[in-house]
């Protein structure tokens, strides 16, 4: 039967299958008490309003329930730790300003930063703040090679350049042989635009991807807005639509796209994209939808990585979601880096630690930082939504 007529249900069996072969917000933890040692601080500039403000909400999310659970077995010997957010509203600008008054309060280092943008704004400062960074959402290529990638920057996750391979290798095996990359006119689109054209040019013999902008209008979330991108993909007829882009317009552009194209809508969206917007806003529509996937599924029990995440988030209000996961994990490699810092945790001294190399088993999935290496993982999978707004891997 032609994928354009399977069902959701369907095609995510034959996906399974294949798969088996703010403002300064106050710190997140309270003062220490009378004669205890004196708190170590981590900083966070991120967007907690606007457009992206559900990434630096969801991170903090996931960082702060894991770190309210170190803090209670002894955090970083025997010293809690506390990380201070700033809001930058996803403003490169604000970013910097944030990043050199967090450095001004004395953090060891930075954690959970935000946008391809405020990283590439803040790559030539942090030689001057001097103060390392530990774990970064974006996984644009140009802030990770040589030559353009600062050494105070320190990823947990593969790069988009990785995660479009994994696409390039893993579509095919489900028929998705024809592809189409809408991506967002912006640093964030451009630069997976990039590493997409370079995954999907391997010379296999099959055709080569089809490039369509979303354009900027469509990054304000108006469905009317994309009538031109759909007509541009749909003309192109490809098998699936890779989408290069976050916030409100990736949730935006899909349910356009699925209304105007109906069953033949078959999109699949990079690791970052899957927040809370995306599973709100299109609620059932989400069955089918593909991701690729950096860490294991949040709501997977088969890891302890993920065990001990949920045990922690169980502790508030909040719900399981990818960004909330990496949030967690990025604070737990920033919490094992100061303690392999030993008695040293001012920033030059997490700085060396991270030179030297560091391991880190979370169970059943582990942060290996080679010594004189800036990125910790390079793990990538694929993933399918369940109208449930969960992921099966």
């Amino acid at each position: 039967m032609p994928l354009d007529r399977l069902s959701p249900q369907a095609l995510a069996s034959l996906l399974l299958c294949a798969l088996a072969g703010a403002m300064a917000l106050h710190p997140a933890q309270a003062q220490p008490a009378k004669g205890a040692l004196a708190p170590i601080q981590l900083g966070t500039t991120a967007p907690f309003s606007g457009a992206f403000a559900e990434y630096g909400q969801e991170y903090r999310k996931g960082a702060d329930a894991c770190l309210a659970a170190a803090n209670a077995a002894g955090g970083v010997r025997g010293r809690a730790v506390q990380i201070t957010y700033l809001d930058d509203g996803y403003d490169p600008a604000r970013a910097v300003a944030n990043a050199r008054t967090l450095a001004g309060q004395g953090i060891a280092a930075f954690v959970n930063l935000v946008g391809t943008g405020t990283l590439q704004a803040l790559q030539p400062v942090l030689a001057d703040l001097q103060v390392p960074v530990i774990g970064a959402s974006s996984g644009a290529q140009q802030l990770r090679q040589a030559g353009t990638a600062s050494r105070w920057v320190f990823h947990t996750k593969a790069s988009n350049s990785e995660e479009f391979e994994g696409f390039a290798r893993m579509l095919p095996t489900i028929g998705m042989e024809k592809v189409a990359l809408v991506y967002q006119d912006n640093p964030f689109g451009r630069a997976g635009l990039d590493s997409a054209l370079k995954a999907f040019a391997t010379g296999t013999g099959r055709p080569p991807p089809t490039a369509i902008a979303l354009g900027e209008p469509a990054a304000q979330g108006d469905a009317h807005s994309f009538a031109t991108t759909i007509a541009q993909v749909r003309s192109a007829q490809p098998q699936v639509v890779v989408l290069i882009a976050a916030g409100q317009a990736a949730p935006a552009f899909i349910a356009a796209y699925q209304q105007a194209a109906g069953p033949a809508a078959r999109v699949a969206v990079l690791n970052v994209v899957g927040g809370r917007v995306l599973t709100d806003q299109l609620q059932a529509r989400l069955a089918g939808i593909m991701t690729s996937m950096l860490y294991p599924s949040p709501w997977s029990t088969s890891r302890r990585v993920v065990r001990d995440y949920q045990a922690s988030l169980a502790r508030t209000e909040a719900s399981p979601s990818l960004l909330s996961l990496e949030g967690c994990i990025n604070l737990r490699f920033a919490l094992e880096a100061l303690k392999a810092a030993g008695d040293d945790t001012s920033p030059a001294g997490v700085r060396r630690t991270l030179e030297r190399g560091l391991t880190v088993d979370l169970g059943d999935f582990t942060l290996s930082l080679p010594a004189g290496k800036q990125v910790a993982s390079r793990y990538t999978s694929l993933g399918i939504y369940r109208s449930n707004g969960r992921i099966a891997e």
